[in-house]
C-alpha cells in the first residue's frame, strides 16, 4: 500500500502522538525526566526533501499569522536586518553552490532584503525558492532575486510598489507611494485649472510633510531598480543579448511594482496571475507538477506550523543540518490548538 501523503492533518497527528506517548512516559515512570522532542519529527521531514533533492536547504519561515504572536513581536515579524545574523549562521557551513529556499513571509525592509540576498549570492550560484503559502512585499522582491521560484497552487506573492509610513492627525499611517504621488498630482492639476479648490486642499496637502512627494519617488525608484538588476543578473542570466535581460526584466518589474494596476499592496499575484499577466517572461512553476517535490516541501512546512502552534517561537532560519536561529515571544497563556 503506498505511503500517505504528507498533509496538515496527518503531520498534525503526528505531533499529537510523540506528546501522547511522552505524557504516557511520564504517567508511567513518576519522577522521571522526560524528554518531549518533536524537532525528531521536523528533521525527519526535513532530511526526505533533501535526499529527493541532493541539494542544500535552508528554511526562512515566520509565524505572522497568529495575531498575539504579532503583538508581542512588533516589526520582528518582517525581515530585519538582524535576519542577517541568522542566514549567516544557517549558511556558513554550506557548499558553495545550488541552494534550495523554503519561504514564507509577509515582508518587510527593503534594505535589509538586500543585505541578505548579497550575503547568500556572495556564496551560492543557483538558489531556488519554494513557496509553499505566502512571500509578500519584500519577499517577493527576495523570491525575484533566486534563478527560479516554485509556488503551490494556493501560494501568493504580492506587488513590490513601496509603502510609506508618515504621521496624521497624532497617529502614524501608511499608504502606498503612488497614491501619495497620485494625490499630489492630482492636487496640482486641480489648482492649475481652478484656483477656487484650494480651500478644499489646504486641510489635506500640508500633512505629508515637505519632502515626502520625492521620498516617493525615490522608495519607487530604488525598488524598482534593485529587483530588475537582481532579475538581470540572476533569474535571466542565460539569456544571450544583454538589452534582452534588460528589457524582460522590465517588463517583470512594471508589472509586480504597478500599483495603479494591482491597487492594493496585498493583493494576490499567484500562478494563475503571473501566468496570465507575464506569459512566460518570469522562471516560475507550479509546485505541484513535481508531486513528490509539492509533498516533501509542504511535509516541512507543516511541521514549522506545528511548531508554531505549540512554541513561543515566532521565526526560524534554518538549514538542513539543524544549524539554526529562532526568535520567540514570551507568551502569558498557552496558545490553543486548533484541531484539524
Amino acid at each position: 500500500m503506498p505511503e500517505e501523503a504528507n498533509s496538515f492533518n496527518k503531520i498534525f497527528e503526528e505531533f499529537n502522538r510523540a506528546i501522547a506517548a511522552a505524557q504516557e512516559e511520564s504517567r508511567q515512570s513518576p519522577g522521571k525526566s522526560v524528554t518531549l522532542n518533536l524537532d525528531a519529527i521536523t528533521s525527519k521531514y526535513i532530511d526526505d526533501l533533501f535526499r529527493h533533492t541532493q541539494r542544500p536547504l535552508l528554511i526562512y519561515i515566520i509565524d505572522f499569522f497568529n495575531a498575539q504572536k504579532v503583538a508581542l513581536a512588533g516589526n520582528e515579524v518582517s525581515i530585519i536586518l538582524s535576519d542577517k545574523d541568522g542566514i549567516i549562521e544557517a549558511t556558513r557551513t554550506l557548499p558553495s553552490g545550488p541552494l534550495d529556499i523554503i519561504f514564507h513571509s509577509p515582508g518587510g525592509s527593503l534594505e535589509a532584503t538586500e543585505s541578505i540576498v548579497d550575503i547568500l549570492r556572495s556564496k551560492f550560484t543557483d538558489i531556488r525558492f519554494f513557496i509553499p503559502n505566502i512571500a509578500k512585499s519584500a519577499a517577493t522582491m527576495w523570491a525575484l532575486s533566486g534563478d527560479e521560484i516554485f509556488l503551490a497552487s494556493s501560494a501568493e506573492l504580492g506587488p513590490i510598489d513601496p509603502q510609506i509610513v508618515y504621521r496624521r492627525d497624532a497617529g502614524i499611517n501608511q499608504s502606498a507611494a503612488q497614491a501619495i504621488i497620485d494625490q499630489f498630482e492630482a492636487a496640482q492639476k486641480d489648482l492649475a485649472t481652478n484656483s477656487n479648490k484650494l480651500p478644499a486642499w489646504i486641510p489635506i496637502l500640508p500633512m505629508y510633510g515637505p519632502s515626502l512627494y520625492q521620498d516617493c519617488k525615490n522608495a519607487i525608484k530604488l525598488s524598482k531598480d534593485i529587483v530588475r538588476s537582481w532579475l538581470v543578473e540572476y533569474m535571466f542570466k542565460n539569456i544571450a543579448k544583454k538589452s534582452q535581460r534588460i528589457n524582460r526584466a522590465r517588463r517583470v518589474v512594471n508589472y509586480f511594482a504597478n500599483h495603479q494596476l494591482l491597487k492594493s499592496h496585498g493583493r494576490k499575484i499567484g500562478i494563475v496571475q503571473i501566468e496570465q499577466n507575464l506569459k512566460g517572461l518570469l522562471k516560475v512553476k507550479k509546485l505541484e507538477d513535481d508531486p513528490a517535490l509539492y509533498d516533501k516541501v509542504m511535509g516541512v512546512y507543516y511541521c514549522f506550523i506545528q511548531i508554531f502552534q505549540r512554541s513561543p517561537a515566532f521565526k526560524v532560519i534554518q538549514n538542513h543540518c539543524g544549524n539554526r536561529y529562532i526568535r520567540q515571544v514570551q507568551v502569558a497563556q498557552p496558545i490553543p490548538l486548533p484541531h484539524p
